[in-house]
């Protein structure tokens, strides 16, 4: 549990500081990350045998999550949603793995899913220093391409 707790504690941290610091950019990610992660949460089955089988759902939510990224990346001015949108990627394949090798052991695909959670959130906060560090040298950051 104490996992669980020090993630949400980030998550919370993460979307608290992009929201208030960040860029529209980095706002859009902090959002599309924290309704993923309610949404991965909510759409679990707390009374089946969690993650012994491909998380469908989870997958779903992982695909529109990267769908978000991909376009962030395309759109903004930002560097950041193309290494999320890559770890993303990383996650769906862990995904279709599963797929491939059902005897994968439970804990080894959540952990898997998992890890990619932890440094988006870290990335996210990265981002938004980097976002404040490029106003305070040139008094602007553009967030979109033109």
């Amino acid at each position: 549990m104490t996992r669980q707790i020090a993630f949400l504690t980030l998550l919370i941290v993460s979307t608290l500081y992009a929201a208030w610091r960040g860029g529209t950019p980095e706002r859009i990610g902090a959002a599309a990350l924290l309704g993923a992660a309610c949404l991965s949460v909510g759409l679990v089955d707390p009374f089946g045998d969690r993650f012994h089988h491909i998380e469908i759902a989870i997958l779903l939510v992982d695909f529109a999550l990267l769908s978000v990224f991909i376009w962030l990346s395309l759109q903004s001015t930002r560097f950041w949603p193309l290494w999320v949108a890559a770890m993303l990627g990383a996650e769906v394949a862990v995904h279709l793995m599963r797929i491939l090798m059902p005897a994968i052991v439970p804990r080894a695909y959540v952990d898997a899913l998992a890890v990619w959670s932890w440094v988006a959130q870290t990335m996210l906060i990265g981002a938004t220093f980097r976002h404040r560090s490029r106003i305070k040298r040139r008094g602007v950051d553009r967030p979109w391409k033109s």
